[in-house]
């Protein structure tokens, strides 16, 4: 009996560190590299193009293909956007799960017509499902970015 204790407690102080960490959830939603280019570029005053907003996760993070990655804009500084909501992803979880993970994701696509020269920003929200790779622990996330659009005449 008391070698069965001893088997027991070994095997628990073994395992527990193991479970401990793969219960761990980050505190909050990694931060997500966020870089702009634009088509034609330089952008100009009056003339339409194309935003590409591109989101990057950080080493060891996965971003999931289902629900996807959406940016909404809020606020914008002389910009006239065709729609202020970008998606990339899909709406319809896949049969396989394995493939739920983007390899890397497609940009957000913007078509913004700007009004002036000069630096323009523009703000919103990054929403996106993320799993931990090394945890498996999978979960949504939101981040404000601002971002700024360089404008010639």
């Amino acid at each position: 009996m008391r070698r069965l204790l001893v088997l027991l407690v070994l095997v628990s102080a073994v395992l527990a560190p193991q479970a401990a960490a793969f219960g761990k959830k980050p505190k909050k939603a990694p931060k997500m590299k966020v870089e702009l280019s634009v088509a034609p570029s330089p952008a100009k005053a009056g003339q339409p193009a194309t935003v590409e907003v591109k989101v990057v996760p950080p080493k060891g993070i996965a971003l999931n293909r289902y629900p996807g990655i959406t940016l909404k804009i809020d606020k914008a500084s002389k910009l006239d956007f065709a729609s202020r909501e970008a998606f990339v992803g899909t709406k319809e979880l896949p049969e396989d799960l394995a493939d739920n993970a983007f390899k890397k994701p497609a940009p957000l696509r913007f078509e913004v017509t700007p009004k002036a020269a000069g630096k323009r920003s523009f703000e919103g929200e990054l929403s996106f499902f993320y799993c931990v790779k090394s945890s498996g622990f999978c979960a949504p996330g939101k981040q404000k970015v601002k971002l700024q659009l360089p404008v010639s005449k």
